[in-house]
């Protein structure tokens, strides 16, 4: 595993992608954030039968820690699809934070991330990335659909969020408070519209999405999310 380049951290980005089912997140992440990446990206995939990180990547999901292991020191992305198993879940998602960490560099975008932490409580690995992550060289994609019962700490460090329609009155008080807004601007957003705040200028935005059109990388070609 390397150091982190000098400066990287400056660079390295934590961003909180939040909105109920089928309001664009996944479009925004696939279709915007994922092509400006200039590294490779390692995803935690708890629906990848239906979220088809590997396809956009042109990767393989694995169900091995060190498969993504392997991945990275070769350059390349790699889509992790956790068990099914609640009793293993915990344990696996521990291994797969201690394993990012070292990968100066990389993107890790963490999906449902209800699935793995609460408002109270997350994994002290998890706490690691969300903290001190970007010293590491890493950015750091937290996925939600409920941010009301994700870790708390999380959103408290994202240098960025994006946040789409939410669909119940707690999810958009918590979202308000770190947008600054009211909480009804959450709950009547159409389905890809979206408010963005950068957390250091204290800047909100409001977009539209453009309709859905996600390029799938060719199978065993992608080396990273961006090729050169």
């Amino acid at each position: 595993m390397t150091k982190p380049r000098q400066g990287a951290h400056n660079r390295a980005r934590i961003v909180g992608v939040v909105g109920s089912s089928g309001t664009g997140k996944g479009c925004y992440i696939k279709t915007e954030f994922l092509p400006s990446c200039t590294g490779p990206v390692m995803v935690w995939s708890p629906l990848e039968t239906s979220d088809n990180y590997g396809d956009v990547l042109g990767v393989k999901a694995t169900a091995s820690i060190p498969e993504i292991i392997e991945a990275w020191r070769a350059g390349s992305s790699s889509v992790y699809c956790p068990p099914t198993n609640p009793k293993l879940i915990a344990s696996r998602f521990d291994l797969f934070c201690r394993a990012v960490w070292h990968m100066t560099g990389a993107t890790v975008v963490v999906e449902e991330l209800s699935r793995v932490t609460t408002p109270s409580y997350a994994p002290p690995s998890w706490k690691n990335l969300s903290t001190a992550g970007r010293h590491q060289g890493l950015t750091l994609v937290g996925v939600c659909q409920r941010p009301s019962q994700v870790d708390k700490d999380f959103f408290g460090n994202c240098t960025e969020i994006r946040c789409f329609r939410v669909n119940y009155e707690n999810d958009a008080k918590t979202m308000a408070q770190v947008l600054r807004i009211k909480p009804g601007e959450l709950l009547e957003l159409p389905d890809l519209h979206y408010m963005h705040r950068m957390l250091a200028s204290r800047e909100n935005s409001a977009g539209v999405l453009a309709p859905p059109q996600i390029k799938r990388a060719p199978p065993g070609r992608q080396k990273t999310a961006k090729q050169g």
